[in-house]
C-alpha cells in the first residue's frame, strides 16, 4: 500500500478523455490522484475505483471552474485528503465552435473562464497552500498545438483562453518559482473531437501530421510526467507528431472527411462508432 508520503496528482477534467488518460498514468507511476470533474460524475466516480484497483488513493472532487470560489475548495480539498501536492495538470477546458467576429459574449466568457482565467487561479491556490508548508511541485498546462504558431479562424473563444494561458506560462513559472515549476504541453489531434466520426478521425489521422499518424493521449501523458520532473521550468513541450508543421487555415476536423469507399471494406461497417 502507498505510504503517507506518496505524491499526488490532481487533474482538471480527468473524467474522460485525454484528461482521464493523464490521471491513469499517474497512477500508474506511484501517485495518489485527484479526479476533478464539472459534470461528468459517473464517470469520475468509476475512474477512482480504477485508482484504488491499482493500488493507489483516489477522490473525486466536483468544481465549476467558472467559480473562483469553486477553485479553492478543490484546492482545499485536496490537501486535507492528502495533505500534500506535488502535480496539477489543467487539463480542464471549454471547446466552443465560432468564429470572429460572430461569437457570442457570453461564449466568450464562459470559454476565458474555463481555459484561461481558471488555470492561474488554480496555479495561485496551489501555490499559497504549498508555500504555508514550505513544500514545492509542478503544474503543467494543457494548451493547443494551434497557438504554436499555426492559428487559424475556427473555435475563437476557445482559442482566446488558450493562447492567453500558453503565453502566460513563463511568467507563472518565473512568478511562482522556487516553490512551483510550471510548464507547458501543446497536444494536436488526438481522439475523435466534436461530430467527427471514428472513420473520418481515422483519415484525418494519416493526413495530419508528416508521420502518417498521430500523437496519443498516453504519450501526452508521459510527456506531462516529464515536464513535471525537477528539471522543467518554464518550457514548452509539443506532443502533436508534428502536426503543427503543417499549416493550415481551418482546422482538420473540418479539412478531412473521409469519402466513401476510402476505407477497405471489411471495416466500413464498423467505422462510424460516434
Amino acid at each position: 500500500m502507498p505510504s503517507v508520503e506518496s505524491k499526488v496528482a490532481l487533474v482538471t477534467g480527468a473524467a474522460r478523455r485525454v484528461g482521464r488518460s493523464i490521471a491513469t498514468w499517474f497512477a500508474s507511476h506511484e501517485h495518489d490522484v485527484v479526479v476533478h470533474y464539472g459534470t461528468s460524475a459517473a464517470a469520475a466516480h468509476a475512474l477512482v475505483d480504477e485508482i484504488r484497483a491499482l493500488g493507489r488513493r483516489a477522490i473525486a472532487v466536483q468544481a465549476d471552474l467558472a467559480d473562483a470560489g469553486a477553485i479553492d475548495a478543490l484546492l482545499d480539498a485536496t490537501y486535507a485528503e492528502f495533505g500534500r501536492l506535488d502535480v496539477l495538470v489543467n487539463c480542464a477546458s471549454d471547446f466552443a465552435q465560432d468564429r470572429f467576429p460572430d461569437f457570442d459574449i457570453a461564449t466568450l466568457d464562459a470559454n476565458w473562464a474555463v481555459n484561461g482565467r481558471a488555470p492561474i487561479l488554480l496555479a495561485r491556490a496551489y501555490c499559497r497552500h504549498a508555500r504555508e508548508r514550505r513544500q514545492t511541485g509542478a503544474v503543467v498546462n494543457v494548451i493547443d498545438q494551434k497557438v504554436r504558431d499555426n492559428f487559424h479562424a475556427d473555435h475563437f473563444t476557445y482559442t482566446v483562453g488558450k493562447a492567453m494561458l500558453g503565453n502566460m506560462t513563463q511568467m507563472l513559472a518565473i512568478s511562482a518559482a522556487p516553490t512551483l515549476r510550471v510548464n507547458a504541453v501543446y497536444p494536436g489531434l488526438m481522439l475523435p473531437s466534436d461530430v467527427q466520426t471514428e472513420r473520418d478521425f481515422r483519415y484525418a489521422s494519416a493526413r495530419a501530421t508528416p508521420l502518417a499518424r498521430v500523437a496519443s493521449a498516453d504519450d501526452l501523458a508521459a510527456a506531462i510526467g516529464l515536464l513535471a520532473g525537477p528539471a522543467y521550468n518554464g518550457v514548452d513541450f509539443v506532443v502533436d507528431a508534428g502536426q503543427n508543421l503543417r499549416r493550415v487555415n481551418t482546422d482538420v476536423l473540418y479539412m478531412y472527411r473521409d469519402p466513401a469507399g476510402d476505407l477497405p471494406a471489411d471495416e466500413r461497417e464498423s467505422s462510424d462508432t460516434p
